[in-house]
């Protein structure tokens, strides 16, 4: 499920974590080269390379020994393709960076002698989780396929010693309702309960005392499993 950043829910993300120690920790993951823009995410293809491409993505296309047909960048439109030379539409979205590869050394391999492509990540814009809290390193990170809780969690260092693990939040945008729901992250990493999908978009939040107050009563409430509910 594809998920937007209006400026409502990039408010509300601001709006949960009250601490400013916590919001100027919030770090860019990123790869080797800097983001084209301002929020974007870099990332490279080793990095990541199980990620699946989307509309938005800023990718670099290396055609070996071919500069006139390579690409040093190169923004995935809003149908999902792009534009190369001899070859003309590109399919991205939907595909790995391996997989993409591929298909257009497949489709080179009518005009060049043996080509070889090589796909680098530069920009993901398309598919994004943002963990804050008391982990190692909050910050915003590309979202492969298939990321649980766990994964996510990981991706930004871990908990810290002092983190209350019993105590993690998850907000989505559901259908267009702002809507959060309540983990105990320790009975997830024990294996005692189900560890939960996240989903581009998400904010995971480990440590209810990092939320305002109002937040932090409401998810007192909430049941510790997967039941999101609205969060005004």
């Amino acid at each position: 499920m594809q998920m937007s950043h209006s400026p409502r829910w990039i408010a509300l993300a601001i709006a949960c974590v009250c601490l400013p120690a916590c919001q100027s920790s919030r770090k860019v993951v990123t790869g080797a080269v800097a983001p084209a823009q301002p929020d974007a995410l870099s990332s490279g293809a080793d990095i990541l390379p199980d990620y699946v491409l989307g509309p938005q993505d800023t990718i670099s296309v290396r055609v070996f020994r071919e500069p006139d047909l390579s690409l040093d960048t190169v923004t995935v439109d809003s149908g999902g393709r792009f534009d190369m030379a001899l070859i003309g539409k590109i399919t991205a979205t939907g595909k790995t960076p391996d997989e993409l590869s591929d298909e257009i050394t497949q489709r080179y391999d009518q005009y060049l002698v043996k080509p070889s492509v090589s796909i680098n990540v530069l920009v993901v814009n398309s598919k994004r989780l943002t963990v804050e809290g008391a982990v190692g390193s909050p910050g915003v990170f590309p979202l492969a396929s298939n990321t649980d809780l766990l994964s996510a969690v990981a991706l930004a260092g871990g908990p810290t010693d002092i983190a209350r693990v019993s105590e993690v939040a998850v907000f989505r945008k559901i259908k267009g309702q702002d809507m959060v729901a309540a983990y105990d992250f320790s009975r997830i990493r024990s294996g005692e309960a189900a560890n939960p999908q996240i989903l581009p978009g998400d904010i995971v939040v480990v440590g209810f005392s990092g939320l305002k107050q109002g937040a932090r009563q409401l998810l007192q409430t909430v049941p510790l499993i997967a039941i999101f509910r609205p969060f005004n």
